[in-house]
């Protein structure tokens, strides 16, 4: 479903990829930067409005769905020149990491400890619920669970990148679709244990946060995503 937000995917590519060509650059060379960063901005043209339509701005994870359509298309560009998934996975995280990383520390630490706060539970309790109701069938599906150890846990039944990755024909990108929980997890300090996916063949998605945690880096990201 064509959408104005589906429309702007494109222009926000353009903030992603000035970062992108610099990873581009330091991993390959400024031809290769700019030839795969032309290439991706014409097809994620094509494939912005087969991006689905999950609610607008009512679904918290709508975003989601959109970048990880920068992430097709610049994996299409970087397969066609003989890269992996893992390859473009490495920009991707590495593009996230810096701009993060370049928040200031203290906004950082605030983000990840108001995450685990009474607001943010309450809001996405009405997303999960919201979820269950599968208006939308090319969304997640999802519970909030809250353990006695302040474990705060989102298991998704049904995976809206999975679904999307399915959808374009790019499987391949399944198993390092966790990468950016874990990239922001470590920079605000949630503890997210990301390692059970539907990706990997799981029957559930499950991000698993506890303030203050070591972040675990699942064997599928280890070399890709930066540790720093």
């Amino acid at each position: 479903m064509s959408t104005p937000a589906n429309s702007s995917a494109v222009r926000a590519f353009d903030r992603f990829a000035r970062r992108a060509r610099a990873r581009l650059v330091a991993h390959y060379d400024a031809d290769f930067a700019d030839e795969v960063l032309t290439e991706a901005r014409e097809e994620l043209g094509r494939l912005a409005p087969q991006l689905p339509y999950i609610g607008g701005i009512r679904n918290a994870f709508t975003p989601v769905v959109v970048v990880n359509g920068w992430g097709i298309a610049l994996h299409r560009a970087m397969k066609a020149r003989g890269k992996t998934a893992a390859d473009t996975i490495r920009i991707c995280a590495e593009v996230s990491d810096e701009f993060i990383a370049s928040a200031p520390g203290l906004l950082l630490r605030f983000v990840g400890w108001a995450a685990f706060g009474p607001f943010t539970k309450w809001y996405f309790r009405r997303q999960a619920e919201r979820s269950q109701r599968r208006r939308y069938e090319d969304d997640f599906v999802f519970e909030l669970e809250e353990g006695d150890d302040g474990e705060m846990s989102f298991v998704f039944s049904e995976c809206a990148v999975n679904k999307l990755y399915e959808a374009q024909g790019v499987e391949e990108l399944k198993p390092y679709c966790n990468f950016f929980d874990v990239t922001y997890s470590r920079l605000m300090n949630m503890g997210c244990d990301a390692t059970e996916t539907i990706g990997l063949g799981c029957e559930t998605c499950a991000l698993r946060y506890k303030h203050g945690r070591a972040t675990p880096v699942p064997r599928t990201l280890e070399g890709v995503v930066p540790r720093t």
